[in-house]
């Protein structure tokens, strides 16, 4: 089956030209769902860095915005970008970022690093207000579909707490 995966990851670096004009498509779900498929691109990995950290630099829906973040920081985990760990912890440590940017850089920097996770990243991780973009990260290709009101604070436990068996109560 490994092959089949390769196959079809070519495949989306063959045709990165049908693709990137969809990061500019007026439906936010079909601007999300083109970083989920350009984030499994196999090369000309600097080119399609570079498109999602513009659209990002451009985007003004939040779910996008967050679908970006993880986008940028799979290409980055994958092809072991150094500077990619540094950029996500600019980003969810600056209080003048939105929310879902925040919390997208925090999700993004957890699974670059093994470091400990810090207390200002825990912090904003476990925050009440966190609990409210429940719904919009459901909008988000990454995380699997748990549902509304615990998808979000599901991913959360499992990458701060993986020992800890999850309990919605």
């Amino acid at each position: 089956m490994d092959w089949t995966i390769q196959a079809a990851r070519d495949a989306i670096t063959a045709d990165l030209h049908l693709l990137f004009p969809l990061l500019r498509d007026p439906d936010a779900d079909v601007r999300s769902a083109a970083a989920f498929v350009l984030a499994v691109a196999t090369g000309e990995i600097p080119h399609i860095s570079s498109a999602l950290h513009r659209r990002l630099a451009a985007e003004d829906n939040p779910a996008v915005r967050a679908s970006l973040i993880l986008a940028i920081a799979q290409l980055a985990r994958e092809h072991q970008d150094k500077h990619a760990p540094a950029w996500a912890r600019d980003l969810w440590s600056d209080a003048a970022q939105p929310p879902e940017t925040r919390v997208g850089a925090a999700l993004a920097w957890l699974c670059l690093v093994t470091d400990p996770v810090p207390d200002e990243l825990r912090t904003l991780l476990t925050d009440r207000d966190t609990d409210q973009l429940g719904e919009l990260f459901q909008q988000v290709p990454w995380l699997p579909p748990v549902d509304y009101s615990s998808g979000l604070r599901r991913c959360i436990h499992e990458m701060l707490t993986p020992d800890v068996p999850w309990s919605s109560a």
